[in-house]
Parts: structure tokens; C-alpha cells; sequence
């Protein structure tokens, strides 16, 4: 019977003297701030770009160069694929507009052609041409009526997106939208 009541006493005994664990001796983790995420700037749509002669050498000339895709109709066809190229440089501008696809040449213009601007402020540009950007077609935008002023100046002030609308010779009428981010800073390396 004394050993049923040692062996009880036995264990309280051994529990209370028994060796204490270690102390935890591990740094705790505070909560680390959230690194900042360093946004990649956006691309601008503009490039820039170097004329080049015949042969293919680079000039010291400079132009900006945006591509869009719209739309375009005329009596036959209706919100048909159109490329548009827009090439600026320190003179003038050229607009040249793809039917169909990329590949096709520049629409040529026999008559006048109306631009009609719009950016997302409201304000809006009109312009006429009658002239090709070069003899393989296109939209010549030159200082005349300072047509080129105005333009530049316009996307210079603008923000965001501009709806272009081109009324074309022979009832074609032709739709897109340009981005204006980015064209200050590319104007200025030309």
C-alpha cells in the first residue's frame, strides 16, 4: 500500500523539479512593409523614327510616327479594316490610310480631303487638304492656312484619345482613334 502512495508522490515529486524547456531565443518576425511596385512606364504609341535616302542611308531628319486601326465606308463597303500611319515631322504631316490591311498602298486623294478632330476634352480641329503626302498617296497636312500649327499644336494640348473622321473624295469616309500620350516627348526628339 506505501508503494501505491509513494509512486503517486514519486511522479508529482519528479514533475515539479523537472527541468524547465529553453527559452525561445527566436527573433519574432515583425510585419515587413509591402515593397513599393515600381510601374514600368507605358509605351508610347509615338515613335521615332529617321528618314532614309534612296539608297537606304539614314539622313540626320527626324519625324514621329504613330500606327491606328480604324474603320472605313464608301458606297460599295461599310466599316471595312483600315490601317492609318501618321507621320510628323518638324515641317508637316502626313496621314496615310490602308484599306483592307497593312500591306495595301496608301489611298491616293484626286480631290479634298476634311479632317475632323475630336479629343476627349471636347475641343475639336478642322482641316482641309488637297494634296498627297507623297506620289504613292496619303494626306499631306502642310503650313498652309497653318493647317500644321494648328494640328500640332492640338495634339501638343490634347490628353487621351482624339477621334479623327476623314471625309474623302467620292463619298469614302474613314474612322479612327489616336493617342496623344506620349507625342510631346517624342516631338521633342526630332
Amino acid at each position: 500500500m506505501i508503494r501505491k502512495l509513494l509512486f503517486p508522490l514519486l511522479l508529482i515529486l519528479v514533475s515539479c523539479n523537472a527541468p524547465t524547456p529553453p527559452a525561445n531565443n527566436a527573433k519574432v518576425k515583425t510585419p515587413s512593409k509591402p515593397k513599393a511596385v515600381t510601374s514600368k512606364p507605358s509605351l508610347s504609341p509615338w515613335v521615332v523614327k529617321t528618314y532614309v535616302d534612296a539608297n537606304g542611308v539614314p539622313s540626320s531628319r527626324k519625324y514621329v510616327r504613330l500606327d491606328a486601326d480604324g474603320t472605313f465606308s464608301d458606297l460599295t463597303v461599310s466599316n471595312n479594316y483600315l490601317h492609318t500611319v501618321f507621320l510628323v515631322n518638324k515641317e508637316n504631316a502626313g496621314i496615310l490610310l490602308h484599306q483592307f490591311k497593312k500591306s495595301n498602298p496608301a489611298e491616293k486623294f484626286t480631290g479634298m480631303a476634311r479632317i475632323k478632330m475630336k479629343n476627349a476634352s471636347g475641343k475639336e480641329l478642322e482641316m482641309t487638304s488637297s494634296r498627297g503626302w507623297n506620289k504613292s498617296g496619303g494626306i499631306l497636312i502642310e503650313q498652309n492656312n497653318n493647317d500644321y500649327s494648328q494640328f500640332r499644336i492640338f495634339i501638343l494640348q490634347s490628353e487621351g484619345v482624339i477621334n479623327v473622321e476623314i471625309l474623302g473624295d467620292s463619298s469614302s469616309v474613314y474612322h479612327f482613334d489616336i493617342n496623344a500620350a506620349g507625342f510631346a516627348d517624342a516631338f521633342s526628339q526630332i
